[in-house]
């Protein structure tokens, strides 16, 4: 039982309540030091009317180096998570590919969210690569068994950094370029990175341990921000996989595939997986079984779409667990005035 005893403890202990649990997911808020403010106004106002009970937010926290040092980042994170923090919902995070440009290292990183006291995110094992490789058990509300697992991965940043760490050669020469054959699972030959094979490995091993505990599977839903190359079989079979909801831009998937999906496929447990990252897509997708989901984007200091701004609901049932009911909840939908005009923390309109 090598990860059991870390795999099972959280700093708040998760429970349904009233037989229901709900989770709300959002990402990409891309903050920078002088953020427009109806990022906190849509935020406030999506909480308030979805009341989760817990808030997955996958990556993309940080715009690049805007928030170059520690002070910056908690005060940005303050800012944001502080509406979360005074209504004392538990909330996690994953990192995406821009925290992962930040000149300061993601454990650095870390111990900043670490310091909010609902926020649950586990760094994960040293020994394996990424940065808040998690699972948050979520039990029952009169028992302390298990009900369903919240997974969380860490999708790291570029192919150049697999490249480099596996002495590869410079990513422009003809090695990276054979990297995007064939094109069926992926969109436009991108450059994104993939899950390393430790992770996969760790999430498998993960899964029989918790399945031993238990004595049965548990089902689970599985966060990253950057969506596997699956998720491009969603929208091109749409009558086949139940295709849901929009796509406007490629799919930012990794040009190699990690065989993540497969991992998941064998071990029955995740039916849910669900992404950030591509800022105006928020289509959902069934393959194999397995329900394939974006939380759209939430930023305005990126590029976002008026209409579809806002998260993702998850709800789950204590009697029905493998059953997972998702819908998106619009900003449009929940705040008054919206989009209205943007405000800077400094006070400067524009």
């Amino acid at each position: 039982m090598k990860y059991l005893e870390e795999n099972l403890k959280s700093k708040i202990p998760l429970r349904f309540k009233n037989g229901k649990f709900r989770i709300l997911a959002i990402s990409d808020l891309h903050g920078v030091c002088d953020y427009d403010t109806r990022l906190i106004r849509d935020l406030e106002a999506l909480l308030d009317s979805v009341k989760p009970d817990f808030l997955f937010v996958l990556g993309d926290t940080v715009w690049e180096d805007a928030l170059d040092s520690e002070e910056n980042l908690f005060s940005f994170l303050s800012d944001v998570f502080g509406v979360v923090e005074k209504r004392k919902i538990p909330w996690a995070h994953v990192f995406g590919n821009h925290d992962n440009d930040v000149v300061w290292a993601d454990f650095s990183q870390q111990s900043v969210y670490e310091k909010f006291s609902h926020n649950l995110t586990k760094r994960g094992p040293r020994e394996i690569h990424g940065i808040g490789n998690f699972v948050l058990p979520v039990k029952a509300e009169m028992s302390e068994n298990i009900v369903f697992n919240i997974w969380g991965i860490d999708s790291h940043d570029s192919m150049s950094d697999f490249m480099r760490e596996f002495n590869l050669g410079d990513p422009a020469n003809k090695w990276d370029k054979q990297c995007v054959y064939p094109s069926c699972l992926h969109d436009w030959g991108g450059c994104y990175d993939t899950l390393n094979f430790d992770q996969v490995m760790w999430y498998y091993n993960s899964s029989l341990e918790l399945e031993q505990h238990a004595g049965h599977k548990i089902p689970g839903i599985m966060g990253m921000h950057i969506p596997l190359p699956e998720y491009v079989i969603g929208y091109k079979n749409t009558a086949e996989t139940y295709y849901n909801g929009t796509r406007r831009e490629a799919v930012g998937c990794p040009v190699l595939n990690s065989g993540m999906f497969n991992a998941v496929l064998d071990r029955g447990d995740v039916k849910t997986f669900v992404a950030g990252h591509d800022h105006i897509n928020d289509y959902e997708a069934t393959y194999l079984g397995i329900k394939m989901t974006y939380d759209g984007g939430l930023n305005y200091d990126g590029y976002c779409a008026d209409d579809l701004r806002g998260g993702r609901v998850f709800d789950i049932d204590e009697n029905d667990p493998w059953n997972i009911k998702t819908f998106m909840v619009r900003s449009k939908d929940c705040v008054t005035g919206y989009p209205g005009t943007c405000l800077r923390k400094s006070g400067k309109r524009e």
